[in-house]
């Protein structure tokens, strides 16, 4: 299994079907659905629910989302699903706790994701709500065969996908570090090889093969420098370390050429304490947190330091502190309701907020905290939206994008470099923290985080 990301979640599936769950997060991304991590599920190794044998879901190939608002029924009447009308999912949810509906999502969402097809335009998915004595809403499973999947995704298909290759923004998160660091510098490349830069946004795939079924190796973030050994049709096989040898293949329409072997550009050797920073050390800072979601997610964070060019160990454990106070997790994700934001209805407390941005309707919860440091406010995501080149705007779930969230922290933390350096120079960490969050909260994790990270190094 892989673990991939699936909107704000995290899911573990079969290998060549990443593919597949990536255009399913598409579609429901185009129809602004929101998926809730702790009731969404996909590998779990167990019998099927009123059947015999083992579920879909003990192979990687079947995801279960939202299963509070999309429950299990039995319909022995062999009724159609209930659809609800209204215009909002969470009053849609209403309308299942009612029993006046089986489903929060769409009709028309789910005819875009039953529309997904391979190149050869065989159906993708099946979803568990159409099935006629049961029905199971929150389910949907591969409807292939592998042969049949390893052609690959028709992306003409996939609502909301505009370009013609495989996404790159719901990349395969790497399992663990390897002890290759990649940095966004220029290694040697040694005779005959070409340098490029990964120029993928939202990070490219290192594959086995020169196949989009081929396994994931890893995800070279954006502004990653690699050399091209060779090239097959649209794909490179690409050497990471400039010493000849092969590391995996990409899409050559991903790269950007800096150098060729007729001139080759010139190492760029860089201060960068970043390296220091393995998940050994950065658990350290975060006695809570299971690893394992540190191993996931650090690559990301760096990735989005290297970018913005904050590789000292100051600024480093600035990021990872502040990660520490607001998503101690170590995993992006969106804010829940508190005090702090709620009187009534979801994020209240943010609507009309002039601080914050927030002048339409309905912007309180729409631009609510998201991400690794929890952007908040119409304002933010705009400025930050046209600082990074994606458009959190109209689709503010990318800001829980592992990749995206990483470019955030650090574009959020380079717009205050100045002064958080300044702050960090004269051990005030209370202003440090207040340019980040505007007050104090969460600042004993801050505080605590940082002076860890310190003795650590």
């Amino acid at each position: 299994m892989v673990l991939l990301s699936f909107g704000p979640d995290k899911i573990r599936i079969a290998p060549p079907t990443a593919d597949a769950w990536d255009a399913l997060a598409t579609v429901m991304e185009f129809h602004h659905y929101t998926v809730r991590t702790p009731d969404t599920d996909s590998y779990n190794c167990r019998e099927i629910t009123a059947g015999k044998g083992p579920s879909l879901h003990s192979f990687g190939i079947a995801l279960d989302v939202n299963w509070t608002t999309n429950p299990f029924k039995e319909t022995p009447e062999k009724r159609v699903v209930k659809f609800s009308n209204k215009p909002t999912q969470d009053e849609r949810a209403q309308d299942v706790r009612a029993g006046k509906a089986d489903t929060d999502m769409t009709p028309e969402m789910i005819a875009d994701i039953l529309a997904i097809r391979t190149k050869e335009q065989v159906q993708v998915l099946e979803w568990g709500g159409g099935w006629s004595d049961r029905k199971d809403c929150m389910h949907f499973e591969l409807d292939v065969s592998p042969a049949e999947l390893e052609v690959g995704i028709d992306y003409s298909t996939v609502k909301g996908w505009n370009a013609g290759t495989p996404p790159v923004s719901s990349a395969p998160i790497p399992a663990a570090p390897t002890s290759i660091v990649i940095r966004p510098t220029t290694p040697a490349p040694a005779s005959g090889e070409e340098s490029y830069t990964v120029i993928a946004r939202g990070g490219l795939r290192l594959r086995s093969t020169a196949s989009e079924s081929a396994d994931v190796i890893r995800t070279l973030p954006a502004g990653t420098v690699v050399n091209v050994l060779s090239r097959d049709g649209p794909w490179a096989m690409v050497d990471l370390q400039g010493d000849g040898q092969a590391d995996g293949f990409v899409f050559l329409s991903y790269l950007s050429r800096i150098g060729s072997s007729g001139g080759p550009a010139t190492p760029v050797m860089q201060a960068d304490d970043l390296s220091s920073f393995t998940p050994d050390l950065v658990v350290k800072m975060f006695p809570s947190t299971p690893k394992a979601n540190i191993t996931a997610n650090l690559p990301f964070v760096l990735a989005g330091l290297r970018l913005r060019n904050l590789t000292d160990t100051a600024m480093a454990l600035m990021a990872l502190s502040t990660i520490r106070a607001e998503t101690e997790g170590f995993v992006p994700i969106s804010e829940g309701k508190s005090k702090f934001n709620t009187i009534s209805t979801p994020f209240d407390r943010y609507e009309g907020r002039a601080d914050l941005g927030n002048n339409v309707p309905g912007d309180g919860p729409m631009f609510r905290g998201r991400g690794y440091v929890q952007l908040t406010g119409r304002a933010n995501y705009t400025s930050i939206s046209s600082q990074i080149g994606e458009d959190l705007v109209h689709r503010p779930e990318l800001a829980n994008d592992p990749s995206t969230a990483g470019i955030i922290l650090a574009q959020f933390l380079k717009n205050k470099e100045r002064r958080i350096r300044t702050s960090l120079a004269n051990n005030d960490r209370t202003t440090a923290r207040k340019l980040v969050n505007g007050g104090s909260n969460g600042l004993d994790r801050f505080v605590d985080a940082y002076q860890r990270g310190q003795r650590a190094i």
